[in-house]
């Protein structure tokens, strides 16, 4: 696991600057309407629902999904490698855990990264499923929310970190998972059958991909979103 120690980040500093891609950027306050999210990448990769039975509702300049309405929005490709080091910071809100919380998903159940209980992150690819499992309490719902970073490194390993608030989070066992990941949608597992939606409140999420970002890097992130949502 990576030790972060603190920072003095500069806030005007912007979390394009850093050397992995930014594949997409959902940003608070930026761009959100009940029908779209407009990506502040440069990717354009708008998240996307003309359903207005499955569309969640404008909160806090993200935005909050229902469980019993199935609500998810569809997102161009972000593909990633096998070995390919990825990074998702997500700052939200849990309301329970009715379902798994999926974050990202795909047209069906067989790749997906989800939050399965308030202890478990489950993250499957085309080379397996892996429920990593971390103290209770550590995705509790309610509250004012959190910034989660849910780090694979790069390699034949595939090594899964967890940083929450800026601190690293140590897991009861360490899990890899390298295989290759493509997701589309988001808030939901499965584009078709729509289960394991998320319950809870999006603030903002980022997705980095093709480098390891390094630890001064995850740092300034969670601390650039840290300071903006006064966690």
């Amino acid at each position: 696991m990576l030790g972060l120690g603190s920072s003095r980040a500069n806030y005007r500093w912007n979390p394009t600057g850093v050397g992995a891609s930014l594949k997409l950027w959902l940003r608070n306050g930026v761009g959100a309407t009940v029908g779209s999210w407009e990506d502040s990448s440069d990717n354009g990769n708008n998240a996307g629902q003309t359903n207005t039975d499955h569309q969640a509702a404008l909160s806090k300049g993200g935005l909050a999904f229902s469980v019993s309405e199935d609500d998810h929005y569809d997102l161009e490709d972000i593909v990633i490698g096998a070995e390919e080091g990825f990074s998702i910071f997500i700052v939200c809100i849990f309301d329970s855990y009715t379902n798994q919380n999926s974050i990202l998903g795909t047209q069906n159940d067989n790749i997906f990264l989800e939050f399965q209980t308030n202890r478990k992150i489950r993250f499957k690819t085309s080379a397996g499923t892996d429920s990593i499992e971390y103290p209770v309490g550590t995705f509790a719902t309610g509250g004012n929310g959190n910034v989660f970073c849910i780090q694979r490194e790069s390699g034949g390993t595939g090594n899964i970190n967890l940083f929450k608030n800026s601190a690293d989070v140590t897991p009861t066992s360490q899990k890899a998972n390298s295989g290759p990941v493509t997701f589309n949608r988001l808030a939901a597992r499965d584009g078709t059958s729509l289960d394991r939606t998320f319950h809870g409140t999006i603030l903002e999420l980022l997705c980095y991909d093709t480098l390891d970002l390094t630890g001064s890097e995850i740092l300034k992130i969670n601390d650039y979103l840290k300071n903006k949502h006064g966690i």
